[in-house]
């Protein structure tokens, strides 16, 4: 058994360090025999952590590594063999970095009313003129919606299939609804996601109970990338026509992120240690979620006052030259 080496880096919502007091650390083998069992607790003061990690990774083995501190979400991962894997050799290293999110239970969301801009400089489909939602739409959605809205473009604009993003399929917004997106995407896009490696067979969706409504999204399948966290797309049986765009047909898509709950043991152990009962769909959970997986939604989150320590700003200082040289002039130059 080869030991291998976790750096764990923890950050505020504002995406500083964190510098917001002791945190608590724990342990879990997930698939432990009688279910997941505590391998470890400890309390840290800093931001960084280094752990030596002697323990097998060669049947499968998943843990999990939550990190606490009072009025926040937890801060996790799971942890499994393929998180020392080097891209794209499939080399197995013994090292590997965590760059973690600690979101306050109530965060500042002042900076959503500026994704709807970021959205338009980023060339997003989502806010396309004509299809995507305008201004005034998206101002009016509420803060958990507009969160959402951000965090699944962000997801759809970093999650590939046939090497182009997912996000450049979209042709029109249907709804954003609190926990997902209704779009409408290219006809093209269900059988590239059917054929893609990295993307299984999940269980659709029946019709939802939406404005104008909605068929069924049976064909469903999640990418499968990360131990959690991925997108799923939700497919209609048949396609549809734009009215504006006749020749390009399109289909239903149900959009959302899967927090990992798929094997029984994570479901305990996200319960018991991270999912708030009544807050399974929190979008500040998926927020810190996507950090982890280096995916910068259009926005940030206001942190809980001193949390964070802020990027030191340079500044210029002055020579001892140039405190010497006389106002409004050149130093004279002496023969």
């Amino acid at each position: 058994m080869t030991e291998k080496r976790l750096t764990v880096l923890l950050y505020g919502s504002d995406r500083n360090l964190w510098n917001g007091g002791p945190v608590q650390v724990r342990v879990t083998d997930i698939f432990a025999a009688g279910g997941p069992r505590l391998l470890h607790r400890a309390r840290i003061s800093s931001c960084t952590l280094d752990l030596r990690l002697d323990l097998p990774f060669d049947a499968g083995q998943i843990y999990g590594f939550d990190f606490s501190a009072p009025g926040h979400h937890p801060a996790w991962q799971l942890v499994r063999r393929s998180d020392f894997l080097r891209m794209p050799e499939g080399v197995e290293g013994e090292d590997a970095v965590l760059r973690l999110m600690l979101v306050p239970d109530k965060p500042g969301v002042r900076d959503l009313s500026q994704g709807f801009q970021r959205l338009q400089q980023r060339g997003s489909p989502i806010a396309a003129a004509g299809a995507g939602l305008d201004e005034e739409s998206y101002q009016a959605l509420g803060a958990i919606n507009r969160m959402a809205l951000l965090n699944i473009e962000a997801k759809l604009r970093e999650t590939f299939v046939d090497g182009a993003p997912v996000l450049s399929f979209v042709r029109a917004v249907r709804h954003v609804a609190v926990d997902r997106l209704f779009l409408l995407v290219d006809a093209s896009l269900k059988d590239r996601v059917a054929r893609a490696a990295d993307f299984a067979g999940a269980a659709g969706h029946p019709a939802p109970d939406l404005p104008g409504g909605s068929p069924a999204h049976p064909d469903s399948w999640k990418h499968r990338r990360y131990a959690e966290g991925n997108v799923q797309l939700s497919f209609s049986a048949e396609t549809e026509l734009l009215p504006d765009r006749p020749q390009a047909p399109v289909h239903s898509v149900d959009v959302d992120i899967d927090l990992g709950r798929g094997l029984a043991h994570v479901v305990e152990w996200l319960d018991n240690n991270v999912i708030r009962r009544g807050h399974k769909t929190d979008q500040a959970l998926i927020y810190g979620l996507l950090y982890a997986q280096r995916i910068l939604p259009l926005y940030t989150l206001d942190p809980v006052a001193a949390t964070t320590a802020r990027s030191a700003r340079l500044r210029p200082v002055a020579t001892r030259s140039a405190r010497r040289a006389p106002a409004g002039g050149r130093r004279r130059r002496h023969a």
